[in-house]
């Protein structure tokens, strides 16, 4: 048994370590692409023969203020979805009767509605308000698709939350109200965290919604700067994989900042 037990830790590792290779491969291949030379291109597996740093140049200065857009319309849009299904996730969270549950599938019928479906009506909506290749027009939309996703993350992580706490929090005189802001949601860091790197993703990563609702420098996230580089006739290889570089890293700091609350945050947090 003892020899036994190491060997099933290595094999584990071995694993863990593989695994860790094919999600890391994409990333190296990119970063090696990213500072190869047009004739190098074709040598897809071999490394760089020398640093050609001008790719990421060339991707800079053809993303523009894109990148300051993705950050404009991210860090808001974020913040605001979390915060609505925060608020929508609680009540339902605390709701035992069939009225709640009613209302919880209605909201979550919100997330099998397939973007394409409301294109044309959305891009026709928010050009009638005036919000059409803006950021703020960009916040309102991924407000609100990211909601039903965002009460149901909340309502369950709310759920793991021992109910003992907010009957104790009432005995000593605490509002409904006030036992959300002031104990509920500082308990619920670690879930805030987790959902805040999730949306992060989504809404960084986002094409669809910004190829339909911005057609400027103004407002134009920097995926679609990236798309930008492919051509029916030519593919800029070098300068593509360099702003792909560029666009991943604030995600990847995100998530490294974070990581301990994001898995905590899925595993139920503080209320386990």
């Amino acid at each position: 048994m003892a020899s036994a037990l190491p060997q099933r830790r290595i094999a584990a590792y071995v694993v863990v370590l593989v695994f860790a290779a094919l999600f890391l491969a994409p990333l190296v291949l990119a970063l090696s692409t990213s500072l190869k030379s047009p004739e190098e291109i074709t040598r897809v597996l071999a490394p760089p023969l020398s640093l050609h740093v001008q790719n990421y140049g060339v991707a800079f200065s053809e993303m523009g203020r894109s990148f300051l857009n993705s950050l404009l319309i991210t860090a808001p849009a974020v913040v605001l979805s979390i915060l609505i299904g925060s608020i929508a996730g609680y009540p339902l969270a605390m709701t035992r009767g069939r009225g709640g549950k009613i209302v919880y599938f209605v909201l979550l019928s919100g997330m099998l509605v397939p973007f394409q479906i409301v294109q044309i009506p959305l891009f026709v909506m928010i050009h009638a308000i005036g919000l059409y290749d803006t950021i703020p027009g960009m916040w309102l939309v991924h407000t609100a698709y990211a909601v039903p996703f965002c009460t149901f993350f909340m309502r369950n992580f709310f759920s793991s939350v021992p109910r003992s706490m907010f009957e104790a929090a009432r005995i000593d005189g605490c509002t409904v109200t006030g036992y959300f802001w002031r104990l509920l949601l500082p308990a619920s860091t670690s879930g805030l965290a987790a959902l805040a790197i999730i949306q992060s993703r989504a809404i960084w990563n986002d094409l669809l919604f910004a190829i339909t609702l911005t057609s400027s420098d103004n407002a134009r996230p920097v995926t679609v700067a990236i798309a930008g580089f492919t051509s029916g006739t030519q593919v800029e290889y070098g300068p593509l994989m360099a702003a792909t570089v560029v666009s991943t890293l604030p995600v990847m700091l995100a998530y490294l900042a974070f990581q301990k609350s994001f898995v905590r945050g899925l595993l139920g947090g503080s209320g386990k």
